[in-house]
């Protein structure tokens, strides 16, 4: 095996898109979205006596702050076999050695490989998936395990909902959850639409993203973030961005008709004939007011080969009750699916399936796509320098405590 950099990009986005570990973060076109704010891309591989690429890696690199080190970060990890030891060993060899040499102080890696195998209400399989014995290998060739943690406490999230999309949408749509199959039928009738955002949509969309963040509690990107994220992404086929909108005007007249056809009726519903009388006028005049009806919610996918990623999401406070994710997510599956998708990625949930726990919602948002729950790995940094990586990992964060402690005095 050869291990190469200055990977010609077309060979390496081939690699990528074909290989089962192939990853959109592992992308050409996310490293260039990287690479305009304090990244800088690297690609690097292993060529067997063919040429061919038998592991690969879209790196990320950063200058830590008064110092010449860096640091170097494989978004999803690397694109190879981790079965395969061996090549993991070579591939771990090789990248310390080409770490070391530019001067670079550890590599963090957070793969897309299951820790145990579990069912959807999240109890693990007795007899499923275990790479406990993985985790001690990358131990073995020096890595360090950043843990086990349950919420969103690293770079990315560790508990994912994965969707297979490999059938027809039929199928599909009758696997969801009754209550889930229910809600994408309302927002329908309810005058959701949904249509493709072009990069005019984007301020609305980090708009409501803002609201997001606000009610959930996450700090969100700038509108200069998505926009170069739509500039770098966006023509090469690698994202899409989707609104929902709440089309006022379709809904009053389904409204007038469905109140019509009860009046008519020959045991016409009064309560229902109340409430329609009651929202007609409300409707007319919300109407006259949106004309090109009201953006309720956005979200952003990625595609990379035949997989794609729910990235980003958003949602306004307002007619969050004519559920237009759930309309907005079907559109995306069934538009992943187009695009010849078989895998849809929901990512991130919580490990913590209590009830009572502030992200549960969201869990079971997605639950009732009847995916599977996903348990990585999690996190790992392979220590190049302990000196310098001690120092990253210990004494920086509690200089930088210290600092935050003086000036609140």
């Amino acid at each position: 095996m050869k291990f190469v950099t200055h990977i010609d990009e077309k060979k390496f986005t081939l690699f990528n898109e074909n290989h089962p570990n192939g990853h959109a973060l592992q992308s050409i076109e996310w490293g260039n979205l990287k690479c305009i704010g304090e990244w800088t891309k690297e690609l690097v591989g292993l060529e067997d006596g063919s040429g061919d690429l038998q592991a690969s890696a879209m790196l990320l690199r950063r200058k830590l702050p008064g110092l010449s080190r860096y640091i170097l970060y494989a978004p999803r990890g690397y694109v190879l076999d981790y079965e395969n030891i061996d090549l993991v060993k070579e591939f771990t060899k090789e990248l310390k050695q080409y770490a070391k040499k530019t001067k670079a102080i550890f590599v963090k890696i957070d793969p897309c490989i299951i820790y145990k195998e579990r069912t959807i209400d999240g109890d693990i399989k007795e007899d499923g998936i275990d790479n406990t014995k993985l985790i001690e290998s990358l131990k073995n060739m020096g890595y360090a395990h950043k843990g086990t943690n349950l919420d969103f406490e690293g770079i990315q999230p560790r508990f994912v909902f994965k969707l297979d999309v490999d059938k027809d949408k039929d199928t599909l749509f009758k696997s969801f959850h009754h209550k889930t199959r229910y809600n994408i039928r309302l927002a329908e009738k309810k005058g959701i639409e949904i249509y493709e955002g072009s990069i005019d949509d984007l301020e609305e969309f980090e708009r409501i993203m803002r609201v997001t963040g606000s009610r959930d509690g996450f700090i969100t990107r700038p509108l200069k973030y998505f926009k170069d994220m739509y500039n770098t992404m966006e023509k090469q086929g690698k994202m899409k961005l989707f609104m929902a909108k709440y089309n006022v005007k379709k809904a009053l007249d389904k409204a007038i008709s469905d109140l019509e056809k009860e009046e008519n009726s020959k045991k016409p519903n009064e309560d229902r004939i109340n409430k329609l009388q009651r929202e007609i006028p409300e409707m007319t005049e919300l109407a006259s007011k949106n004309l090109d009806g009201i953006i309720v919610s956005g979200a952003i996918v990625l595609l990379n080969g035949k997989k794609a990623w729910y990235l980003y999401g958003a949602s306004d406070n307002l007619y969050r009750n004519l559920m237009p994710n759930y309309l907005l997510q079907w559109h995306m599956i069934a538009y992943s699916m187009d695009c010849g998708c078989t895998l849809y990625d929901f990512r991130g949930i919580s490990g913590n399936l209590d009830p009572n726990h502030h992200l549960y919602g969201l869990y079971r948002f997605k639950k009732g796509f009847n995916g599977d729950f996903v348990e990585y790995i999690g996190e790992f940094d392979l220590v190049v320098s302990k000196f310098y990586y001690n120092l990253w990992e210990f004494w920086v964060p509690k200089v930088k405590r210290l600092i935050r402690k003086l000036r609140k005095k």
